[in-house]
């Protein structure tokens, strides 16, 4: 036996701020999670507050929309988020991309900001988000039958036997054109 194969591998302090880390942890994920909603929220408010279309959401007869003492707008007790300075995309990112939040997907996103947040287009929009998640997108499983192996075209036996056109466009101008027309034969 070698003695110097007992060795610790770690030292005293190493092992200490990995406890020490591991405890707090929890605490500053927490804090972290309340400081990114209090945030948001102010600035949902500061939002609300200058956009003049509160009036015309509170002036419905139904009574499903309401202003709480916070001066959030509700509808059916859900915060409403206006469309301006990328509040609604800063409330995805925070349900899906949120370090707690984990990538759960459409449904499941789709039902945390339903708990508390609404606006008009919250379905379609957590869709796109979605789907144009990177992380998503790796990790998550194609459904889909494999792609088939690329065909080659025939060769055609005379000239003008096959022709084929497309079009390139919104290139930057050129002599005040922005389009190529290609044709093959």
């Amino acid at each position: 036996m070698n003695p110097h194969n007992f060795r610790p591998v770690f030292t005293h302090e190493q092992i200490t701020a990995s406890l020490r880390a591991t405890i707090l942890t929890p605490l500053t994920l927490h804090t972290a999670t309340i400081l990114d909603q209090n945030q948001l929220h102010s600035d949902i408010l500061a939002t609300l507050l200058s956009d003049p279309s509160i009036s015309n959401h509170l002036s419905h007869p139904e009574g499903r929309w309401s202003k709480d003492d916070t001066g959030f707008l509700r509808f059916d007790n859900r915060m409403y988020v206006p469309d301006n300075a990328n509040l609604r995309l800063r409330v995805l990112q925070y349900h899906h991309d949120h370090v707690l939040a984990g990538h759960l997907g459409q449904n499941k996103t789709l039902e945390l900001i339903r708990r508390h947040y609404t606006w008009p287009t919250i379905r379609n929009d957590i869709q796109k988000f979605c789907k144009s998640c990177v992380t998503c997108m790796r990790s998550k499983p194609q459904r889909h039958r494999p792609y088939g192996s690329l065909q080659q075209l025939p060769i055609p036996e005379r000239p003008w036997n096959s022709i084929s056109m497309d079009f390139i466009e919104k290139l930057p101008p050129s002599s005040s054109f922005d389009t190529v027309l290609i044709i093959v034969d």
